[in-house]
C-alpha cells in the first residue's frame, strides 16, 4: 500500500487502504487466484494490469467496475531491456497519477540507479520510459465484468479447534497451494513429439510438476504428460536438463488451454 499527499503533510496511517484510487496488479494471475484485491475497487478506481491483453480483451470479476483499466506487458519489456518490473511498471502508472510529474520520476530514478553500470541504468530508464509509452488505457465495457467470482474455503480457528501453541500440522500447506504468481512471465512448454520421456526434468524438479502416465505397451514404463503448472515457479532447471530440446521457454501468454488443462485433468485421475 502506497499513500501520498499532495498537501505536503505527513501521512501518519499505516492500515489498509480500503478505497484505492489505483490498483496495481504485477501478474495477471493475482485476479484468478486472489479475488479479494478487487474489495473497494469502484467508480473513483483505476485498475493497471501487467498483461499482453489489451483493455478491452481483460475478463473482469462480476461485480468489478472501475473507472479506467490499463494493460501493459511489463514483463516482455523488463526482459528484453533486462531490467526491472517495477521500474516499467512505474512508468505505466504515471499517466494515472496527475499529480506525479513524468520529468520529476526521471530524475528520482535517475538518482536512484547511481550505483549500477551506466549501461545498466540506461535499460532502467528505457524500461521505465516504454512502460509510460506503450501503456494502453481504456475505459471498461458495460459487460466487461464476465467472469464469476470464486470463493475460497479456508478453516476458520478459534480457540476451540486451533493446534496448540499454532504448530503447522500439514507441511506444505499454502492456502492455494499453487506456485503460479512465483513465475516472471514464462514458463516451460513441453513438446510431446520430441520427448523420449527419459525423465532427468522430473529428477530436477523440485516441486513434481510433471505428470505421468504408465503405459505398458510401449519400450518405456511410464509416459510424460505434460506439467501441472499449479505447481511450476519457474525455475526453468528442467529446460536446462532436458537432453532433445522437448521443454522450452515460452511466454504464458503463448501457453494453450491444452497445454495447461490435460496434464491437469489426467492429475485429477
Amino acid at each position: 500500500f502506497v499513500r501520498f499527499s499532495t498537501l505536503q503533510k505527513p501521512i501518519r496511517s499505516a492500515s489498509l487502504i480500503r478505497n484505492p484510487n489505483l490498483l496495481v496488479i504485477f501478474h495477471a494471475y493475482m485476479m484468478d487466484s486472489h479475488p479479494e484485491i478487487f474489495e473497494g475497487v469502484g467508480a473513483v478506481t483505476d485498475v493497471l494490469i501487467n498483461t499482453s491483453l489489451k483493455p478491452h480483451q481483460v475478463s473482469l470479476l462480476k461485480g468489478v467496475h472501475p473507472r479506467w483499466l490499463g494493460t501493459i506487458d511489463a514483463t516482455e519489456i523488463s526482459n528484453h531491456y533486462r531490467c526491472g518490473l517495477n521500474t516499467v511498471m512505474l512508468g505505466a502508472m504515471v499517466p494515472f497519477l496527475p499529480e506525479l510529474e513524468r520529468e520529476k520520476l526521471e530524475r528520482v530514478a535517475t538518482r536512484f540507479f547511481t550505483k549500477i553500470s551506466p549501461d545498466a541504468r540506461a535499460n532502467y530508464l528505457e524500461g521505465f520510459t516504454r512502460g509510460y509509452d506503450q501503456v494502453k488505457i481504456k475505459s471498461p465495457t458495460a459487460n466487461q465484468d464476465r467472469t464469476p467470482l470464486k470463493t475460497q474455503n479456508y478453516v476458520r480457528l478459534g480457540y476451540e479447534n486451533a493446534p496448540l501453541g499454532g504448530i503447522i500440522l500439514n507441511p506444505g500447506n499454502s492456502v492455494l497451494k499453487s506456485h503460479e504468481a512465483s513465475r516472471k512471465g514464462f514458463a516451460p512448454k513441453f513438446n510431446a513429439e520430441v520427448c523420449f520421456h527419459c525423465g532427468l526434468c522430473d529428477q530436477v524438479c523440485p516441486d513434481f510438476c510433471f505428470v505421468w502416465k504408465k503405459n505398458a505397451q510401449k519400450k518405456f514404463g511410464a509416459e510424460l504428460l505434460g506439467l501441472d503448472y499449479q505447481y511450476c515457479k519457474g525455475c526453468q532447471k528442467c529446460i536446462e536438463v532436458c537432453p532433445v530440446g522437448a521443454l522450452t521457454l515460452t511466454p504464458e501468454g503463448q501457453l494453450t488451454n491444452n497445454d495447461r488443462l490435460i496434464s491437469w485433468q489426467e492429475n485429477q485421475k
